[in-house]
């Protein structure tokens, strides 16, 4: 293409020296048949085009000539470039000729596109249509779905509108009004529906709303809609009706205090399940309670049992149990090893994953011969057992709990424990169980065995010696470390039982924890009948040996109440108590975070650090890594200097935690912020509690063994096999 070049028309002046304006203009193509076309189209007699023969632009239609350059994209956008200079298409020739007859003038026809080309055309317009409608139906936020939601309800539809959910439903109103069908919205877009007010369960609409349980899409509403106006009244099935029974009995006595009725409703609960299927398969608990009913009360186990007034296993099957006393009182127990596979295959994947909890309970020494089998004797000595060794597991998903080994010991060293804990380990590697992380309180005992397990450097996490391709976790019990953290302030023998560390805001601020603040709010309120700090008591404050296993009296030390009554010493009666207040706060906070055991527990108490943790840069997870930063901190800090030492009593380096304290303290929650980002990684749950990660449950156990015993403290080996 040229420019200022004439045109060869007949009659066209274009790009001649009387014109100002310079049109762009083509040369002749040099396909011989196109420019025989071209030579033919211009209507000029016996003309012979030269190399530098051109015809301007007026005379080509604008289908012919090409203006932009068009790219499509990999992700089937198109991208326009205009070009600088203009060009002709492939089949373009003059077809417009002012000057001349009209007749020698003609639009040209419009070519067709080839099929590559119309199929790729039609492709990208649907893709683009739907594209616009994905668009159109994605519900992008909760206020977007307030705005238009009630344009889409039909005719019999009611709705209620709040800042925090939607409520749409449709009313009975043949008889006394009553709602037949409800569906609430929440601000996550997550849905709840009931019928005759029987909460169903998400996955009979997961077809609609798939695993999420998200209406954020229209269509989505709308099949809600649909789906739910063929919905009628009274037309709840039996089955789902005593299946929502089981779900508010269990919402009500997880929000009490009230440990007694837990097994009451507990059993409850199970009669209930039991009526739902016609295999009955029991808990181990419920088998527990039925065993101890029927060889206790045999006679009156069988009326019941016969009246079907509870539903029992039958005294065979428990026999069949009991025989010989078959327990786990070996890692090696071929029966038991067989129970633990049974087990497992009825465990979904995810429950598979669990935590190895590992704790000692004191025995009376002595020889028993039952069924048998002779129980006392020691498996690292010939001689009686004065403790036993015991191993559980617990699932992290899931409510599934068991005692794996019930081992005799005397005297136990931790090479004793590591030999134990490596067999117990490759046992739950042949149940095909994934065990990933060893819990234990923080024994002198147990943490030499996690030393050897690390090869002589411990560190949090190491390949697991049965599983190579799998993580193996340590930590320490978490209710032991806050008893210690209350112990180690208790033990303090400077005036006032001062503690000094650093300021969480300002770590270069060095602050003080005395105990005598809360000695003297309680000093001041006992004998008032309103009290900033209701959970200060002689037994708080002054606890016996005795009462110092207690783990409730130590969180009564770390109560809001008291960062409240101290925050109030300093504000109106000005005290110097802000830093018992910040001591106090820095572990409330992290206890919070760490005992959570129910998913509901933060709705419930209003508190943010009580919710299970869902992601890894959630709040809780944030104060964990800020927390452990401050261990770090205050363990690498020297704690005042030593004229403030001295003014205050404090000898040599006191006020700090005791080192075992302070690095079980510190390792446990460096592993806590390990697992959780490894569990988020390999697994993608939902949420994750913190509180599965205790010794809480075989705690209760021991507690189990002592109450079947006659509510003795110091049981026998026979008494916790016969109870086990």
């Amino acid at each position: 293409m040229g420019k200022g070049r004439k045109c060869c028309v007949p009659g066209c002046n274009s790009n001649y020296n009387n014109t100002d304006n310079y049109v762009s203009s083509f040369t002749f193509p040099k396909d011989a048949t196109r420019k025989n076309q071209w030579v033919k189209s211009i209507n000029r007699a016996n003309f012979i085009p030269s190399s530098t023969a051109v015809v301007c632009i007026k005379h080509f239609s604008s289908q012919f000539i090409v203006k932009e350059d068009r790219i499509v994209r990999d992700d089937g956008s198109e991208l326009v470039v205009p070009r600088k200079i203009w060009k002709l298409t492939n089949d373009a020739y003059p077809s417009i000729f002012p000057n001349q007859p009209s007749y020698l003038s003609h639009e040209p026809s419009t070519s067709r596109k080839s099929p590559s080309e119309r199929i790729t055309a039609l492709k990208l317009r649907d893709e683009q249509n739907f594209a616009e409608w994905c668009t159109n139906d994605t519900v992008n936020s909760f206020e977007i779905f307030q705005e238009t939601y009630a344009k889409k309800l039909g005719d019999g539809w009611l709705n209620i509108r709040t800042d925090n959910f939607v409520l749409c439903y449709r009313l009975d109103i043949n008889q006394c009004p009553s709602i037949v069908v409800s569906m609430k919205i929440y601000k996550d877009l997550t849905v709840e529906i009931w019928h005759d007010s029987v909460l169903l369960k998400t996955k009979s609409y997961h077809f609609i709303l798939g695993e999420h349980n998200k209406c954020d899409r229209w269509t989505k509403f709308d099949s809600l809609l649909s789906w739910l106006a063929a919905f009628k009244p009274n037309d709840v099935k039996p089955n789902e009706k005593i299946e929502n029974a089981m779900h508010l009995i269990k919402d009500a006595y997880s929000q009490q205090d009230d440990s007694d009725k837990t097994l009451f409703f507990s059993v409850i609960i199970e009669q209930l399940k039991l009526t739902l299927s016609s295999k009955h398969i029991y808990s181990t608990e419920f088998l527990l309670l039925a065993a101890k009913f029927y060889f206790c009360y045999p006679a009156a186990y069988s009326f019941i049992r016969s009246s079907k007034i509870l539903i029992l296993p039958h005294p065979v099957y428990i026999k069949k149990l009991s025989n010989a006393l078959k327990g786990p009182s070996s890692v090696s127990n071929n029966n038991h090893i067989m129970y633990l596979q049974k087990k497992n295959e009825m465990l979904s994947p995810h429950e598979k994953l669990i935590c190895l909890l590992i704790d000692e309970i004191y025995v009376n020494p002595g020889l028993n011969y039952k069924g048998g089998k002779l129980l006392g004797k020691a498996e690292n000595a010939n001689q009686q057992a004065n403790t036993i060794q015991a191993f559980m597991i617990t699932s992290l998903f899931s409510k599934y709990k068991e005692i794996v080994a019930l081992v005799p010991m005397k005297n136990q060293t931790a090479d004793d424990l590591y030999c134990q804990t490596l067999k117990v380990l490759q046992m739950l590697n042949d149940c095909k169980y994934n065990v990933l992380c060893l819990i234990s309180d923080n024994n002198r005992i147990n943490r030499n065995m996690f030393t050897q397990m690390c090869q002589g450097n411990l560190v949090n996490c190491i390949s697991n010696p049965v599983q190579p391709e799998n993580k193996l976790f340590f930590l320490f019990d978490t209710v032991h470390l806050i008893k210690s953290v209350r112990n180690n302030w208790f033990n303090e023998k400077t005036l006032g039982q001062v503690l000094c560390f650093p300021s969480p805001d300002n770590s270069s601020k060095i602050s003080l924890a005395k105990l005598q603040d809360l000695k003297d709010i309680y000093e001041t309120e006992k004998s008032n009948l309103i009290k900033n700090a209701p959970k200060l008591s002689q037994k708080v404050l002054y606890p016996t040996s005795f009462e110092k296993q207690n783990v409730l009296l130590a969180l009564n030390i770390f109560h809001e109440s008291n960062s409240a009554a101290l925050a109030h010493e300093a504000g109106e009666k000005d005290k110097d108590t802000m830093g018992t207040k910040e001591f106090i706060d820095q572990f409330l906070k992290w206890w919070n975070i760490v005992n959570v055991k129910n998913s509901e527990k933060g709705k419930r108490l209003k508190n943010p650090f009580c919710d299970p943790i869902r992601s890894k840069d959630q709040m809780s997870m944030v104060f964990l890594n800020k927390f452990y930063d401050w261990l770090v901190s205050w363990n690498n800090k020297s704690s005042l200097p030593l004229e403030k030492r001295k003014e205050l009593g404090l000898p040599g380096k006191g006020g700090k935690l005791t080192k075992e304290t302070q690095f079980a303290l510190q390792f446990t929650t460096k592993s806590l912020i390990d697992i959780v980002n490894h569990i988020f990684k390999e697994h993608t749950p939902e949420y994750i509690l913190l509180g599965k990660f205790q010794t809480d449950s075989l705690e209760a156990r021991f507690g189990q063994y002592r109450q079947m015993s006659g509510g003795n403290y110091n049981v026998s080996c026979l008494q916790i096999f016969e109870s086990e």
